[in-house]
């Protein structure tokens, strides 16, 4: 930037020396051109600027929620961890618990068949009196 007005400066002092009066009015038709196409390309950089800005602002807003997400994922496989051991202890217990009632159906099971036989001893003594 910095170098074309110093070449627009330089050329208006050119013009100036050598032609005069004429010399001005050249230069002030050609400033104008020239200055819209500055114009433009200054406003060109800053709308392009202004775009990275905002893809920027977007990005880091993207970033954060990324970030924010994560965090969320990594505190559910946390739970989902400690869920899975406590399914596992439950699952022991279980099998302990079935082990017991296993148990105790095979004790009821004496029990009842001892019972049964001393109610026919005793039926036997019953009849015998």
């Amino acid at each position: 930037m910095n170098n074309v007005l110093l070449f627009i400066s330089l050329f208006v002092l050119a013009a100036a020396q050598f032609g005069g009066a004429d010399g001005y009015m050249w230069v002030s038709l050609l400033l104008v051109p020239i200055s819209s196409v500055i114009s433009w390309f200054v406003g060109r950089r800053q709308r392009n600027n202004d775009t990275i800005q905002k893809m920027q602002g977007t990005i880091d807003m993207l970033v954060q929620k990324n970030s924010e997400l994560y965090a969320k994922i990594v505190e559910q496989n946390k739970m989902l961890t400690q869920q899975s051991d406590q399914i596992a202890n439950l699952n022991k217990q279980l099998s302990e618990v079935r082990r017991e009632n296993s148990e105790l159906k095979t004790g009821q099971e004496r029990i009842s068949e001892e019972n049964a036989g001393l109610k026919k001893q005793l039926d036997t003594i019953k009849k015998g009196k």
